[in-house]
């Protein structure tokens, strides 16, 4: 049998999964092995650059470095506000054009596919393309076309995908969830568009309990329009949340015992 590892699931959650480089940060610094990462949304994105030959550190250093106006591109198309080109330029950049299967470790990603209202998973292909389908914001980005499905992002259907990680053999399930949050007014079309997805977020969240061996919830109390100038902050959360689930992540891992939730 193979040495056991961790498999995480990386939720959806906007900004706020800037945390995910905290928790991935503070995992390489404990020298836990990754078996393999599924992610939602933000949380597939994250996982598409650790998957390609970057540590944790490396991504907060891309984190801190990119601004809106590096992956933001409007446009006039009646299926999003942004156009999403420039983001998945920017993706294809980041890693190296590679495809799903040269990740190391390997890479799920999950989108949904709005005509039949069904999660696709994604782990073969373009990463560029993929990871563009997953973070695809209904009403923001335009959905992705891919193999006559209309993708959008995942935590439509599935915020933090703990099923996905399960295929991963011989590992210990961590699921990272960064949770929901609603403002308390809303301002303009994005405010409006980000508010529903939000308010549809927090009842999947109440309705989908998380089957994990280990839940890591960084706590982010974050104004939603402070975020990206919260870089730092977001992430320095996901590190004191893994920080405080490593005893128990060692401990499974050293047992092979499945354990409960912090």
């Amino acid at each position: 049998m193979s040495q056991p590892g961790v498999a995480l699931a990386l939720s959806s959650g906007g900004a706020r999964g800037l945390a995910h480089i905290g928790v991935l940060k503070v995992l390489d610094q404990n020298q836990i092995p990754i078996t393999g990462i599924a992610g939602s949304s933000m949380g597939g994105l994250v996982g598409a650059l650790y998957c390609t030959g970057y540590t944790g550190a490396m991504i907060e250093e891309v984190a801190l470095g990119i601004r809106r106006t590096d992956w933001i591109d409007f446009t006039l198309s009646k299926m999003g506000l942004v156009a999403g080109r420039k983001l998945e330029g920017l993706l294809s950049l980041l890693t190296r054009g590679r495809q799903f299967e040269d990740c190391r470790p390997p890479l799920k990603v999950v989108a949904v596919d709005i005509e039949s209202a069904t999660t696709v998973l994604i782990d073969s292909g373009s990463l560029a393309e993929g990871v563009r389908a997953t973070v695809s914001i209904p009403g923001i980005f335009s959905p992705v076309v891919r193999q006559g499905q209309v993708l959008v992002d995942g935590g439509v259907l599935n915020r933090v995908p703990v099923d996905v990680a399960r295929l991963f053999a011989h590992s210990i399930v961590v699921a990272v969830d960064v949770g929901v949050e609603l403002s308390p007014k809303v301002g303009s079309v994005f405010d409006v568009l980000f508010q529903t997805f939000d308010i549809m977020a927090r009842q999947l969240r109440q309705y989908q309990p998380l089957d994990a061996d280990i839940v890591i919830e960084p706590k982010l109390t974050f104004n939603r329009d402070a975020h990206f100038s919260q870089v730092a902050a977001l992430i320095r959360a996901g590190e004191e949340a893994a920080e405080l689930a490593l005893p128990e992540i060692m401990a499974l891992l050293g047992t092979g015992i499945k354990g409960g939730t912090l």
